[in-house]
């Protein structure tokens, strides 16, 4: 999964969902994924709605219990 700063916002959230989606089909994060989706969302200084959205269902699935934070 590669990121692409300096591409467009359309791309960037595409690219945020995907991260998101591989990380909950995966079952877990590292800190290190965590990381990079963090730069990636903040890339390009703003967390807009879409991004926010992302994030939410990341977190979501982190306190069910559906994606777990490893090492």
């Amino acid at each position: 999964m590669t990121f692409r700063p300096n591409s467009n916002s359309a791309a960037n959230e595409l690219d945020i969902a995907q991260l998101v989606d591989h990380y909950i089909a995966a079952h877990c994060i590292t800190y290190a994924q965590y990381q990079f989706l963090s730069a990636a969302v903040l890339a390009d200084g703003t967390v807009d709605d879409v991004e926010r959205q992302q994030i939410n269902r990341l977190f979501d699935a982190i306190q069910t219990g559906m994606v777990r934070i490893v090492d």
